[in-house]
């Protein structure tokens, strides 16, 4: 009932008017030059990359521990399952079969390796024996 205006409201409100029109005005910028326009942006980009990095780095990391760590679950399971029932399954005979393919694949593999060891060897040892070829033209 009482309508009376406060002069203190009323000055206050115009306070805040102005500084909310203040804020809402862009500020008027000293020109800049287009390369330091250029290089501002430029910084500003590579601060953003490096802040969008840094957060989903640990993100994709996390992802990529867990594929890995359920991929070699599933094959380790899948390779022992199958050994498990094939060696519960197969008849004696088989299993004899596959120890000596085994041992015959081990040793085969073995005295392949062993054969390019010693190629490398004597094609390194044959190189270092070879005199280096003489720019100057020799009389044969």
């Amino acid at each position: 009932m009482d309508n009376t205006s406060n002069p203190q409201n009323e000055r206050s409100d115009s306070v805040a008017d102005e500084t909310t029109s203040a804020q809402a005005r862009p500020q008027p910028q000293p020109e800049t030059s287009l390369l330091g326009a250029l290089g501002a942006g430029i910084r500003q980009g590579a601060e953003d990359a490096i802040t969008a990095a840094e957060q989903t780095i640990p993100k994709v990391k996390s992802a990529a521990e867990g594929a890995v760590y359920w991929t070699a679950y599933g094959v380790s399971f899948a390779a022992v399952f199958q050994w498990t029932l094939a060696k519960g399954l197969a008849p004696e005979s088989l299993k004899s079969g596959c120890r000596d393919g085994v041992k015959a694949a081990r040793q085969a593999a073995e005295n392949w390796t062993e054969k390019l060891r010693q190629r490398k060897e004597r094609a390194s040892a044959a190189s270092s024996d070879q005199p280096r070829p003489s720019t100057e033209a020799g009389a044969a």
